[in-house]
């Protein structure tokens, strides 16, 4: 077995329990990119359950919208009604298993520690030079296929696209898929620390909300 071929089960091993699937329907207008799962994430099944969550219902809804976007859109998505503002939000991870070590258990991590380790070192690594590494190389491989893919999904579709902090930005240049009916928002922060009331990325924050605006008439 090559080494693609090893980080190829790993992963798929992983995915059985830890795997969370984008959010994104025929009515979906506006998608949010993020980096990937962790521990609210793989508990409820949906990307940005969390703070990060909760700081982007507030912006997009108002103060009074505590409840994690992505949970919003699981409890939109089961009780099938029509609600627009919630219809054409979608999100999408560049990675659908978690590139943290926390939500996984001591014994995912042990077997599967070269992956973890590789995701982990990916993570954290700003820069755009190539890795050197061997197996940093075919798990970076790995990753973008695999979100090169789930990008391909949306070529023939208008919708704007927000890539939210550095890595999903990162990620989504090398990706280098493009559409004639994509719109992107650039420089947009993640919505982690709670950045996008800070003075400094309103105008990129402002830019979503009009998107979102938009989108949901």
């Amino acid at each position: 077995m090559d080494t693609s071929e090893k980080f190829e089960q790993q992963y798929q091993a992983l995915a059985k329990n830890y795997e969370v699937p984008e959010v994104i329907s025929s009515k979906t207008k506006l998608i949010f990119i993020l980096e990937s799962p962790h521990v609210a994430e793989v508990k409820n099944g949906v990307p940005v359950a969390g703070p990060s969550g909760a700081t982007m219902s507030k912006k997009l809804f108002g103060p009074d919208y505590a409840k994690p976007l992505g949970l919003l859109l699981k409890k939109h998505r089961e009780e099938e009604l029509e609600r627009p503002s919630l219809d054409v939000v979608g999100l999408l991870n560049v990675c659908n298993i978690p590139m943290q070590a926390r939500p996984y258990t001591s014994e995912d991590l042990e077997s599967n520690r070269e992956l973890l380790d590789c995701l982990g070192t990916i993570r954290t690594t700003a820069k755009k030079t190539p890795f050197k590494d061997e197996a940093l190389v075919k798990v970076n491989e790995l990753l973008l296929t695999k979100f090169k893919n789930r990008l391909m999904e949306l070529i023939d579709r208008e919708v704007t696209l927000v890539p939210c902090g550095r890595f999903a930005q990162k990620y989504f240049e090398l990706a280098n898929v493009s559409s004639d009916k994509w719109t992107i928002v650039h420089n947009v922060p993640h919505p982690s620390y709670n950045s996008w009331s800070r003075e400094r990325y309103q105008e990129p924050v402002n830019r979503v909300i009009d998107a979102f605006n938009c989108h949901k008439i």
